[in-house]
């Protein structure tokens, strides 16, 4: 017998990993995604990211909902290859769909293309690390967690160092 998870449910989930160590990580992929879309991975089953360069602690989460009174704009990938963009309200009350933020620093990722990003869960940092630090590089990661979403950028992203990029992500549950 297998149940359907209510709506109040997932909302529980998205509030229980909402309550744990979130990293927003990112890499620079396979330069061959550049000209191969079809080449990019299936995410469903991976358990780490094809080229990491780092990651950064989530700076903000919260619930949120789709609604056309927009504090956030989603893009969504559809099934046909086009990209439709969905309005989300922000909100206190526990939903089904958590949105996650991370700053990233101007100096983290430098002068790299990134691919790939991804959210891991529980992640466990070395121990001899200096206190508040926020941006860890793969060699700084005792344990990466579990990834619980990954995508890779349509196109890939240069990083300058001039540029403070922020990244937000929808986990629908």
């Amino acid at each position: 017998m297998s149940g359907t998870i209510t709506d109040i449910g997932k909302a529980a989930m998205a509030r229980a990993v909402s309550e744990r160590t979130l990293h927003y990580a990112w890499g620079t992929g396979e330069e061959a995604w550049d000209d191969d879309p079809a080449a990019k991975p299936n995410w469903k089953s991976r358990t780490a990211l094809v080229n990491e360069v780092g990651r950064r602690t989530v700076t903000k989460a919260s619930f949120a909902r789709p609604d056309p009174d927009v504090d956030v704009l989603v893009p969504t990938v559809q099934k046909d290859g086009t990209v439709k963009v969905v309005p989300y309200i922000l909100q206190d009350t526990p939903s089904p769909y958590l949105y996650l933020q991370a700053n990233f620093g101007f100096e983290d990722a430098a002068n790299l293309t990134i691919r790939e990003v991804g959210i891991f869960m529980d992640t466990v940092t070395k121990e001899d690390l200096p206190p508040g630090q926020r941006y860890f590089l793969p060699g700084e990661v005792e344990d990466p967690g579990l990834l619980l979403a990954a995508e890779c950028l349509d196109m890939g992203m240069n990083r300058l160092p001039s540029t403070q990029p922020i990244f937000g992500f929808i986990l629908p549950f």
